[in-house]
């Protein structure tokens, strides 16, 4: 029930009623009384990332018979796929790369190492998404004759909403944090970003390199920690390090 709030003469009316009632008859008073209570729903958060490459597939032929010249697309993108049902959950977000021999194990050979990293390049024309496959203008897929080292070197390895975590990098394994546009790092819910496009071999390179670069594969890991709670993207990496080590 509403209680309207009286002025005036109304209040007092109300006042010698009650004492009449109170006096007289000695009857229990029934006060008009008003309760509300709130329920605090607590949700757990549900913090979860996707990493695609849709223009790479081996079963298409792609990574396969490799020579100087060759070119192909490669575009591990990352996403925040939470979905929204709870609010906004941003994260931080991060992408490992980790230069491999044909059997997973990491390569120590720094010679061989430094060929791959020569070869990973992202093409700011790219089209691709999360979803969708795409092209580039600046390196294209199978091009004839192909691309020097200096066409390819024009291209940074990474994408420049990275940034190389160089406490973290090591010779063959290079860790990319994402920093986005106004370098607070935080990845929104149905953002995403692509670390590199292309993968391009030297049209100048011969069997030496080639023999020295052998079957290889190139890993690519996302990680990623809610952003909520945390000071900083440097103080949510550790925490997220910490995590991992905890397995």
């Amino acid at each position: 029930m509403t209680i309207r709030k009286r002025t005036g003469k109304t209040i007092l009316a109300a006042m010698a009623a009650a004492a009449i009632v109170s006096a007289g008859a000695r009857q229990t008073l029934a006060y008009l009384t008003s309760r509300q209570s709130v329920t605090n729903t607590f949700t757990v958060g549900d913090l979860e990332i996707g990493l695609q490459e849709p223009d790479w597939d081996p079963q298409d032929g792609d990574g396969k018979n490799v020579y100087p010249g060759y070119s192909v697309y490669k575009n591990p993108t990352v996403r925040n796929i939470t979905s929204s049902k709870n609010g906004e959950e941003p994260c931080y977000a991060r992408i490992r790369i980790l230069l491999a021999d044909s059997g997973g194990n990491l390569i120590n050979d720094t010679a061989r190492t430094a060929l791959i990293k020569k070869m990973i390049r992202y093409d700011s024309t790219y089209t691709g998404t999360y979803d969708s496959e795409g092209s580039g203008k600046n390196i294209t897929q199978g091009r004839i004759p192909g691309y020097s080292l200096q066409e390819i070197e024009r291209l940074p390895m990474i994408n420049p909403l990275f940034s190389i975590d160089q406490t973290r990098t090591r010779d063959n394994e290079i860790v990319c944090n994402y920093m986005g546009a106004d370098k607070t790092g935080i990845l929104k819910i149905g953002e995403q970003a692509t670390l590199f496009t292309t993968l391009a071999v030297p049209t100048e390179w011969t069997n030496t390199e080639m023999k020295l670069l052998g079957d290889f594969q190139i890993l690519v890991k996302a990680e990623a920690i809610q952003a909520n709670g945390f000071a900083d993207q440097n103080t949510a990496m550790q925490a997220l390090d910490d995590e991992i080590g905890k397995g």
